[in-house]
């Protein structure tokens, strides 16, 4: 039995426009995040911060890839990188340094 070349092409055809829709559809879902900020003494001279992320119908968000980074709103200096540690049901914890008194930026992704 053989098999039409308009069907071979209508084969290809069917498959690149499914990779072609794979690759230009955003993944990205929006989530709504809610964030406790805790700050330890000055001998600690590090900030908390607790993620919880949940989606729009209350379900939490785990495996989520999370980076975070902190500075200085007043200070020409280095963004810090924190860490993230998921904890588990949508709550994880960010650790940043606080290097002086005032006002920092966070910047989570």
């Amino acid at each position: 039995m053989r098999v039409r070349p308009f069907f071979w092409c209508l084969l290809v055809l069917s498959c690149a426009s499914v990779l072609i829709f794979a690759a230009t559809t955003d993944t990205y879902a929006p989530a709504l995040m809610r964030v406790h900020i805790q700050r330890h003494p000055a001998p600690a001279s590090f900030t908390t911060l607790e993620l919880h992320l949940t989606d729009f119908q209350g379900l939490p968000i785990e495996k989520a890839q999370i980076s975070s980074s902190a500075r200085m709103t007043n200070m020409d200096m280095v963004t810090y990188e924190s860490r993230v540690k998921e904890v588990g049901q949508g709550v994880y914890i960010a650790y940043s340094h606080q290097l002086k008194k005032g006002d920092d930026k966070a910047r989570l992704i």
